[in-house]
This record gives C-alpha cells, sequence and structure tokens, in this order.
C-alpha cells in the first residue's frame, strides 16, 4: 500500500459520513469502562422511562449503546442515532454481545439536528449530556425541531444535564486533575487520563484537554495523546426558554436521577416534555 492510500484509509477511520473529524475515535474503545459509574447514576431512571412510556423508543447520541441496549430489552424495538462511526462501531460488538436480535435495534450515524427516520417514537430519550455539544441556540432549536419530528402524537422527550455552579468552576478551572485510570478491554494495557478545563462564563462554555497515557506495568510512558473538547452549556432557565420557543411543554422536573424534584440547589436538571399541539 502507497503512503497516500494510507493517509486515504486514515481518514476514512477518522472521519464521520460528512468528512468532519471523529471526536470520540480514540475513547470509544474505553468509553464503558471510562463511564462505568455513569450506569449507576442514570441508567435506572432511563430504564424507568422505558419501562413506563414503552417504545418504540430512539436515543439521542446512543455513543455505545450503554443506555440504548439495556433499554432495547423492555421494550420492542429501539433506534439510537450518533455522530461518531467509532462510537456506533462499539455499539455495533456490544448488541452483538449483548445477544440481542439485531432486527430489535437500528445505529444510525447521523447529526442530531438533522438527521430523517422518517418515523415517529413515544420516547425519545438522551442519556449524559449530549445537549451540551450542541454549539448554539440555534443548534439548541434544529436539534428540538428535529426531536418534535420525530416524536409520536403524546410522546415524551427525557434528557437531562448538570447545573453547573460557581463552586464547580471554582474546582475545576484551570486545574491539571487526575481523571482515572483503566485498563485497555482490548490490550489490556494501563490508560492513565489527566483533564485541564476552562471555563468561560461569558460564553458558557468549557474547554477540556484530556491527556492521555499510555503505561507499561511499571508505570513507564510508552505513547502520550492529547485530545481537545470544548462543551457548551446552559442553565435551567436558558433550556426552559428554548424548550418552549420549540413548542414543547414541560410535564416533570427532576434536580436528579432518583427523581428529587427541581430545586435552586439541585447538581443536575432534568426534564420530561411533550409537544405542544
Amino acid at each position: 500500500m502507497s503512503e497516500s492510500q494510507r493517509v486515504r484509509e486514515a481518514e476514512k477511520r477518522t472521519s464521520r459520513a460528512d468528512g468532519t473529524p471523529d471526536d470520540y475515535l480514540y475513547e470509544a474503545a474505553i468509553y464503558d469502562t471510562l463511564w462505568a459509574e455513569l450506569n449507576e447514576l442514570d441508567l435506572p431512571f432511563l430504564l424507568a422511562r422505558a419501562e413506563k412510556f414503552g417504545g418504540p423508543l430512539l436515543e439521542l447520541a446512543c455513543g455505545t449503546g450503554r443506555v440504548l441496549l439495556p433499554c432495547a430489552a423492555k421494550v420492542e424495538r429501539a433506534v439510537g442515532i450518533d455522530r461518531s462511526p467509532s462510537m456506533l462501531k462499539e455499539a455495533r460488538a456490544n448488541l452483538k454481545a449483548a445477544g440481542i436480535d439485531e432486527e430489535r435495534v437500528d445505529l444510525v450515524e447521523g447529526d442530531l439536528r438533522t438527521f430523517e427516520l422518517g418515523q415517529r417514537f413515544p420516547l425519545i430519550l438522551a442519556g449524559g449530556q449530549p445537549m451540551f455539544h450542541l454549539p448554539t441556540d440555534d443548534d439548541w432549536l434544529a436539534t428540538l425541531q428535529t426531536v418534535r419530528r420525530h416524536l409520536a402524537p403524546g410522546g415524551t422527550f427525557v434528557a437531562g444535564v448538570p447545573v453547573f455552579t460557581e463552586e464547580d468552576i471554582r474546582n475545576y478551572d484551570r486545574r491539571y486533575l487526575f481523571s482515572g485510570e483503566v485498563r485497555h478491554p482490548e490490550t489490556n494495557r494501563r490508560i492513565a487520563m489527566w483533564d485541564f478545563s476552562t471555563f468561560d462564563t461569558d460564553k458558557q462554555t468549557i474547554t477540556r484537554r484530556r491527556v492521555s497515557e499510555v503505561l507499561d506495568e511499571e508505570g513507564v510512558v510508552l505513547e502520550r495523546q492529547h485530545g481537545l473538547r470544548v462543551n457548551f452549556y446552559r442553565f435551567p432557565d436558558q433550556i426552559r426558554a428554548l424548550l418552549n420557543r420549540a413548542g414543547f411543554r414541560i410535564t416533570r422536573e427532576f434536580g436528579a436521577y432518583d427523581e428529587s424534584p427541581y430545586s435552586t440547589e439541585s447538581e443536575y436538571f432534568i426534564w420530561e416534555v411533550t409537544a405542544e399541539d
């Protein structure tokens, strides 16, 4: 294989269908190990929504299927959409490993703002915090309008985000913090990670530089990689206004995944909404 062919093959592996880089290429294989504690945080809540509202269900930014696949066991059919081909590759492997009938779960590469599935769902979920990947209010509104197009009459859209406080900013802004160490599930190599996050409170952004180091058993660094990611956070009042502008009515609000009510002291803002007629 020539050098130009190797470059083209590398570009295919690192790009989405629209040609933009796949931000999760490096983390996809370790994502489930890295974020295993999320299953204790939000998964019981989301599984309860699947049982309550039924299916078929759609999950936005389904990633590796961390939420989608357990929910699929509760309903007759589930669909997941995600922009990252590497995350969807992991989801397909997890689907096979779980022994779930592949005809019951569709995994689709697409942009949350513009995807079109040609079907409607009584329940649409967004596990984790993919809404904070949307840079502008226009991106929020485009995504919410896409959700509304795919929501069945009387259907429910459920999502949640953390609420950042001044204390959070003091604790995390411009500090180099150890994020943890995991074993790569395929190579069994040690991977240690540090994050340096910068908050811009005027633009409401968090820019995170993650330094990942592959270590040998003695702790010698074999490989180091830097990754940059920007999240765009919103506060509850801003989210309520965007939901209202998109034609949604909030039916329930929670301040935690234990279903406690939202208050100004809550660490999370979680909503269940339905589309206005």
